[in-house]
């Protein structure tokens, strides 16, 4: 596809280099010249109240807003994602099934706070704990699920801890399942989010149960606390609510729309009310603020690159991930520049998928983000007698190039 003309948008030039498809143009020219709303032209009254608040791209992991993000505090029952997280794992390793079912004991049954009503001695499935768990945040569920599915309950927490530390969740440290406060238990805003989004990465045929909005048991019907979830708030997936004197009311939730999916965290709120209406005011920032657009397809050829005494003149350059940004509507296109880095000529041998260069996006005042370009195939060397033709064709066209000077 043609680039556009340069008599035909003008502006928009300035993005264009190589031969990229005119498809970005467009995007972009839409997203700029439509309507603006910026964080500084409305007032989000809520958002200026949190003390501790993240909002973040769920695919990209491009962080929107943020505020003491990497500090440890108690994350009270979101705990329970990390004990869904460990379950679900188990269930996908073979070691435990849904409809597995356990005998209730006096642990479970005697535990404290938010319950789904387990008694002692009830035999109950997987998957209602993990009801239980996710929908009504049942501390006596978190207790069951713990002893049921590993070997022990201090192996369960061992687990939480090295699932975390593969999650590269690395400032949180677990003591229970459930989240009521010990010492030496805590998370930051972005491990939640980081653990939010792994959950719907990693299990997308269980996400279903952190969106349930209401739980039965014993006859006892519970509905989901998340304030997202009792006002079906416009996209809505699914998250997890907490509660202790120590960790305020907190809360994560993920909401997508059309192309996109944010993961937010509020958590220290002084007030249920005042934790709805931050995640609330977060969510609404992010989707009305912002406009999603992808720049590069996974795979795509980006730019060719001279190849020096190679059985190809050229190799083409290519990405490995697909390239989508989320860009402020208040940024104009001159705002935004994209440019590559690179040797030329490159020396053959070259490998499949061997880095050989660099591609920039810089959106002004706000970030750069580098990523790197990789060779398509294989480019070889070419044969003694090729090279030495090569080698005098290199020479005779800069003898010519110098008589001609």
């Amino acid at each position: 596809m043609k680039l556009l003309r340069k008599n035909s948008f003008n502006k928009l030039t300035n993005l264009i280099f190589f031969n990229k498809k005119c498809r970005i143009l467009i995007a972009l020219f839409i997203i700029f010249f439509s309507p603006k709303n910026s964080f500084a032209n409305e007032v989000y009254q809520n958002i200026n109240q949190g003390k501790y608040y993240f909002l973040m791209d769920l695919d990209n992991r491009e962080v929107l807003l943020s505020r003491n993000a990497d500090e440890k505090i108690p994350p009270s029952s979101m705990t329970k994602l990390m004990t869904a997280y460990v379950v679900f794992d188990q269930i996908k390793k073979g070691i435990v099934k849904l409809d597995n079912r356990c005998m209730i004991g006096k642990d479970a049954w005697r535990k404290t706070g938010s319950s789904m009503f387990l008694n002692y001695g009830d035999v109950v499935s997987i998957e209602d704990l993990l009801k239980g768990l996710l929908a009504v945040s049942a501390n006596d569920a978190a207790i069951a699920l713990a002893q049921t599915t590993s070997s022990s309950y201090e192996a369960f927490i061992k687990l939480m801890n090295s699932k975390a530390f593969e999650l590269n969740m690395k400032n949180s440290h677990f003591m229970n399942p459930h989240g009521l406060h010990e010492n030496g238990h805590y998370m930051t805003l972005r491990d939640l989010a980081t653990l939010a989004l792994r959950l719907y990465e990693d299990f997308p045929e269980y996400s279903k149960f952190l969106g349930i909005s209401e739980f039965t048991y014993h006859n006892i019907t519970q509905r989901n606390r998340n304030p997202l979830i009792k006002k079906n708030y416009d996209g809505t997936l699914g998250g997890k609510t907490g509660h202790t004197n120590q960790g305020g009311y907190g809360v994560v939730a993920v909401v997508k729309r059309e192309n996109r999916r944010l993961v937010a965290v509020v958590n220290k709120a002084p007030n249920p009310k005042l934790r709805e209406n931050i995640i609330t005011e977060l969510f609404d920032y992010g989707f009305k603020n912002y406009k999603k657009i992808n720049f590069f397809e996974k795979d795509e050829v980006i730019t060719k690159i001279n190849v020096w005494l190679g059985n190809k003149s050229k190799v083409e350059a290519i990405i490995k991930d697909r390239i989508d940004f989320n860009i402020p509507h208040n940024k104009s296109i001159e705002d935004i520049k994209i440019r590559t880095e690179f040797k030329s000529p490159l020396y053959a041998p070259i490998k499949k998928d061997s880095k050989i260069g660099t591609l920039f996006v810089e959106i002004k005042g706000i970030k750069t983000i580098k990523y790197d370009l990789y060779a398509k195939e294989n480019i070889d060397k070419v044969g003694y007698i090729r090279k030495i033709k090569r080698v005098l064709e290199y020479k005779a066209k800069n003898f010519f190039k110098s008589k001609s000077s």
